[in-house]
């Protein structure tokens, strides 16, 4: 496209931007996942923005074909959703393989940032090509490009059905559901809109807190703001379609619970919890089984386990995908 019919603007909010135009403009995202939704940005902003919002939007021809929704802090200017409730993958929203899109994007962003370091874009999906994209665009702009490493992303590929369902057969996770079944009606409770998962949110919050007290890792919802984040998504997002909130109840109690989402064929294992008095008898597991028939129903090609290498998660992984950060710096800049 000729450098001429591109335009440049900065947006003042999130809702500057019409909701059906945002999830075209991500359908032709090279990542386009649950975490760069409007209903997710605009949140994740309102609870854990800081320093300056720079959502850049790159036009051709007065049309809309990408977005850089980054902000600034300290010199430097970052994806929103760095940080905070972690976002498993960030990118850019919409199509910005033309050089000119990305160098248009990138500069217009350098020049508002006061001090300006450098980006650093953290857990861009490997599949994606914004890494290649990023070195030429580095290379034209006079930055220097680095790789600032990865982290896996196990998933289980949900493609062939007959495979799957001998995964989920495996002799030791139909034991743990069958014990509970001896001793009572295991019910799996899946909502999926405000006024079904905000009166199980606080009970969920305990669970986890409980399950991760006697671990060197406390749960998140011991601060009061990744609860509230919880509860402000699941009212932005509730007519979505995306939020999957399961409970798995036995006799009269909940004993394992799931807080993820199924977008564009992919179901995310995002937060699970589970009762930690039965941790011996595996109800976390029985309710991931239940999960990965959940997303099998819901169509979902792709049961993607997020962040991490949980030795748990290698019982059901068929392929390891990888996210790397990027960062981009000025000539003789780059943050400890």
């Amino acid at each position: 496209m000729p450098c001429q019919t591109l335009a440049i603007e900065f947006l003042p909010a999130f809702g500057a931007v019409a909701p059906a135009e945002w999830r075209r403009v991500l359908a032709r995202s090279e990542s386009p996942v649950v975490f760069l939704t409007q209903e997710w940005q605009q949140t994740w902003w309102d609870v854990y923005g800081r320093g300056t919002l720079l959502l850049a939007a790159a036009r051709h021809e007065g049309r809309l074909v990408a977005l850089a929704p980054l902000f600034a802090d300290e010199g430097m200017a970052y994806f929103v959703g760095s940080g905070g409730c972690g976002s498993d993958y960030l990118d850019f929203v919409g199509d910005v393989s033309a050089p000119d899109t990305l160098d248009g994007l990138l500069t217009a962003v350098r020049d508002r940032v006061r001090d300006f370091v450098g980006f650093r874009f953290y857990l861009v999906p490997d599949a994606s090509h914004t890494g290649a994209l990023l070195r030429g665009a580095a290379s034209r702009l006079g930055l220097k490009l680095c790789d600032e490493g990865e982290l896996v992303a196990p998933v289980l590929e949900l493609g062939a059905p007959p495979a799957v369902e001998a995964l989920l057969d495996k002799k030791t996770l139909r034991q743990a559901e069958r014990c509970f079944e001896r001793t009572g009606t295991l019910t799996v409770n899946e909502a999926r809109e405000a006024q079904d998962i905000l009166p199980h949110l606080d009970a969920f919050f305990r669970q986890h807190i409980e399950r991760w007290r006697a671990t060197p890792f406390p749960s998140l919802f011991l601060e009061p703001r990744h609860c509230d984040f919880y509860r402000r998504l699941v009212g932005a997002a509730s007519d979505a379609g995306w939020l999957r909130f399961t409970r798995l109840e036995w006799q009269d109690r909940t004993i394992a619970a799931h807080f993820g989402f199924c977008h564009g064929g992919r179901y995310l294992y995002y937060k699970p919890t589970f009762a930690t008095d039965l941790a011996r008898h595996s109800p976390g597991q029985v309710l991931l089984r239940k999960l990965v028939r959940s997303a099998m129903a819901d169509q979902a090609t792709v049961f993607d386990f997020g962040l991490g290498n949980e030795a748990y998660k290698a019982r059901f992984t068929t392929a390891t995908p990888t996210v790397r950060t990027w960062g981009l710096y000025a000539p003789g800049q780059r943050p400890h």
